[in-house]
This record gives C-alpha cells, structure tokens and sequence, in this order.
C-alpha cells in the first residue's frame, strides 16, 4: 500500500508540473500580444482625424470636385497617418492629434477659389497652395481665423484682388509667400508690423504705389522681396534701419535715393538688387562693413538706373560670389583693383556707363577719369569740346 500511495503521489504530481510549465509558455506570449495590440489600438486612437479636422478636409476635398490628388482622403482610413498632403502634431499634455499642416501643390485637377473650409482647421501651422495654375479668385476671409500660421505660402497659382487687411490677425507668421500671382493694389502697411516676420515674399504681382515706411520695422536678418511689381515712389529712409537678408526690389519704377541701404552696420546683408528702377543717388561714398568684409555681399545688381559717382573702394574686397552688375548707369572713374573681386567678372557689367575703365574695361587714361566736384558722374573727353559739352549738361 504504501508503494501504492508513493506511485499515486507522484502520479499526482508529474501533471502538475506539466501543466505549470505549458501554462508558462503560452502566458508570456499571450501576454506580450496584448500588450502590443493594446499599445497599437492606443497609437490607432490618439492618430485619428480629429472629427472636426476630418470633416473640413473632405469638404476641401468636395470643393475640388473629389480630384484624383485627393485619392488617399477616405473616411475609412486616419488622416493623420494616411492621407497625403496632409500631417498632424499632438496637443500638449493630451492624447488628442489635430492636423498643423496642410500642402496642396503642383496638383492637376485643382481649380476653382480656395475653400473657405480651410479656415476650419484651427491648429494649421503650416498652409500651402502653390503651382496651381488654375486657382484662382481672391484670398478667403477664412485664412484669417487661422491665426496660428506660421508658414502661409499662397505662391504661383493665378489668385486676384488685395491683399486683404485681415492677414494682419495673423501674428505668428514668420514666412508669407504671395508671388507669382495677379495680386493687385497696395501693399498694406501692417505687414511691416507683424512681430515675427522674417521673410516676404511679393515679387511677379501687379502691386503698386509706394514700399510703406512701416518696413523699416521689420526684424534684421529678413528676406524681403518686392521685384517685378508697378512699385513707385522714393524707398523709404526708414529702411535704412534694417540689415536686410536679402532685399530684392528690383523692376519697378522707384525714384531717387538708395545709398542708406549700404552701411557698416549690414553685416547681415548677401543679396541686394536694385535694378530695373529710377534710382539716382551718388555712389562714392557708400560703405559697407570695412575693409574686411564682414558682409557676406553675395548679389549686388545696380543695373538700369541713374546711379553716378564712382565705384566704391571696398567693392574689391566684397565677397560677391554669384551676381554683380552695374551697366546702364552713369558712373565714372577707374574700377577698383585692390581686392581683385570685380575682376572676375565680364565686361558687360560694368558697360554703358559714362566713363568707367580699367579691368575688365579698357585701361584707364589721365584725361577721361576725372569726376566733377559735384559727384556727377561724367567723361572729360580729349579734345575741349567734348569737355564743353559735358559742362553745358551739368546746368
């Protein structure tokens, strides 16, 4: 009996310890697909559309008659994961997910005005409709309410009309792109008071009337880009306070003086084109940030204006790598050599002036490079009568 009772005992107890071990390995694995399948329904909810976010993208997507640039906007499918063009960010302290960026660009089948359901995506940080030929109409009054924006890029389509006053709701903007459009009227005068502006861009519209004083507001370090527009007027001096970026506003009609946009004080500035204007002001006795250069002056395009005097010493030692141009001025006197910056480029940019010489021109002689005390520019010819005549012109 008592061997009975031994074998009974361990018979009891080999299925125990059989069971214990199948129970361990198949708890572990089951335990870890839980937790996966929990942690991926969690990261499914905390990525859905919001409903709200969800709701005005396809009514975007209704408005452009369900283009085929819309294919991936499903209700079936979260479009903070899914849907091209468009990326959300999560709110702070929370698990909810609301789209900050929306991209609609170079898309075929896109035409028609922008929706004014863009101005039901609050949390939009960045909003983008660009190369799209066939956009068209004003700017809505919905980007208004979108007064998180930090990015607003409206460039290249074939939009009309002003630019509205309600833009100026728009405080957090760092970047406005409104180029390449048929915008027309002035440009308003608070832009140059948004706080956080660093970049406008303007060029290739049908703006006109003067560049607004305000400008002189804007933060140093800011692109600002005006060109190929009707712009008339005298630059404001107030400019002269910003060390621009890159200050483009060439290809307008703008009159009399720009020599306060040169300066010690424009370490920041690399790129500056004034051409294609009415500008007249004396050359001579611009500066820049000395012999050294701490100026990166990458762009330095003068051309097609009334500039005269002579060409600045410290213009050979500027480090202007990319663009450099001054023909069809009237500028005079003998083209700087110290530095050796001016000699890398062509003839043609320094040609059509009055009486410019030396490399890249031909050499410079003693009877054609004197300049009149007055600044104007002018040749003192060889022979008296063309001295005569430049005299006769200076009345």
């Amino acid at each position: 009996m008592k061997i009975t009772t031994r074998h009974a005992k361990t018979h009891q107890n080999i299925p125990s310890s059989k069971h214990h071990t199948m129970s361990s390995h198949h708890f572990f694995p089951c335990l870890l697909f839980l937790l996966l399948l929990s942690l991926h329904h969690s990261l499914s909810l905390a990525k859905r559309c919001h409903p709200d976010d969800e709701d005005a993208l396809l009514r975007i997507k209704a408005h452009f008659n369900n283009a085929t640039a819309f294919s991936t906007w499903t209700p079936q499918t979260a479009c903070c994961r899914k849907w091209n063009m468009v990326m959300c960010k999560r709110l702070p302290n929370t698990k909810i997910f609301r789209v900050n960026f929306l991209e609609i660009s170079g898309e075929e089948g896109i035409s028609g005005v922008i929706p004014s359901a863009v101005g039901d995506l609050p949390y939009l940080e960045t909003l983008i409709f660009r190369l799209l030929p066939n956009l068209t109409g004003p700017i809505p009054p919905a980007i208004g309410k979108l007064t998180q924006l930090g990015l607003l890029f409206l460039n290249w389509n074939d939009l009309t009309g002003p630019i509205p006053p309600f833009l100026s709701r728009l405080t957090n903007l760092s970047t406005l792109g409104l180029n390449n459009n048929r915008l027309t009227g002035r440009i308003p005068s608070y832009l140059g008071r948004l706080p956080n502006l660093g970049a406008l861009w303007l060029y290739q519209n049908q703006l006109t009337g003067p560049i607004p004083a305000s400008f002189g507001y804007l933060q140093n370090g800011t692109v600002l880009q005006l060109y190929d527009n009707q712009l008339s007027g005298p630059i404001p001096t107030s400019l002269g306070r910003v060390s621009f970026g890159i200050l483009d506003i060439a290809g307008n009609q703008l009159t009399g003086d720009a020599s306060f946009l040169f300066g010690e004080d424009k370490q920041q500035l690399n790129h500056l084109n004034l051409s294609r204007n009415k500008l007249s002001f004396n050359l001579t006795n611009t500066v820049m940030s000395g012999i050294e250069l701490e100026a990166e002056l990458l762009v330095l395009d003068l051309s097609h204006n009334m500039i005269y005097g002579q060409l600045p010493t410290w213009l050979g030692h500027a480090s202007i790598v990319y663009q450099f141009n001054v023909s069809y001025n009237q500028l005079c006197g003998p083209i700087p050599t110290e530095g050796g910056a001016l000699q890398k480029f062509d003839a043609s940019a320094f040609s059509h002036n009055k009486c410019l010489c030396g490399a890249p021109l031909p050499p410079c002689t003693a009877t054609h490079t004197r300049v009149p005390r007055d600044g104007q520019a002018g040749c003192w010819g060889q022979s008296k009568l063309v001295k005569v005549r430049f005299i006769t012109s200076m009345r």
